[in-house]
């Protein structure tokens, strides 16, 4: 099995939107209402990442996971988007494939999406997770997050809370990985 952690490119935009799309019916049974689920269009989220990837509205680094050259996941960074105070950086997005995980595909992802919020000067970063994602929420937890904050979200007339994760300086986070692991 070869794995690797890569920047993302435009040709990726499908099998992003593949995985954005999967990943969301894998982990979010139970926690967003099915209808939401069944709605899930790869098309529109293809579309989505295509978009944000050509027009460069996209100030974010995008990475990919690959297991034997397939994309399992993918992580996004960037500006923290909300206004928590302290934080500059935020981890926008991670999502890796059932069949990807325990790989540490996502530390290698986390591991790079930090050292990219670190080259662009963002110092102190958040995630957001929902409330009821426990595996997500244990790895933020492991990857050494800390619970700053929640917010309510609606999905479709259903409440779902949401919880915030943050370093006060992701430089461990971008060490937790090896060396020169995001080319491997």
């Amino acid at each position: 099995m070869s794995a690797l952690v890569r920047p993302a490119r435009v040709k990726d935009d499908a099998a992003i939107a593949q995985v954005h799309v999967e990943g969301w019916r894998e982990t979010y049974p139970g926690i967003v209402p099915a209808r939401v689920l069944d709605r899930l269009d790869t098309e529109s989220r293809r579309l989505y990442w295509r978009s944000a990837m050509v027009s460069g509205r996209m100030a974010e680094a995008v990475f990919v996971a690959e297991v034997d050259g397939v994309v399992a996941g993918f992580g996004v960074c960037g500006r923290e988007q909300i206004g928590l105070r302290d934080y500059d950086g935020e981890f926008h997005a991670l999502y890796l494939l059932r069949r990807a995980q325990g790989r540490g595909l996502g530390t290698r992802l986390m591991a790079a999406m930090a050292r990219s919020l670190a080259d662009r000067g963002m110092a102190a970063a958040t995630v957001w997770a929902l409330q009821d994602n426990w595996r997500a929420r244990r790895f933020y937890e492991k990857m050494g997050g800390r619970l700053i904050a929640d917010r309510p979200l609606d999905f479709d007339g259903t409440r779902v809370m949401e919880v915030a994760y943050g370093w006060t300086d992701v430089s461990p986070v971008a060490r937790l990985a090896a060396p020169g692991a995001a080319g491997r």
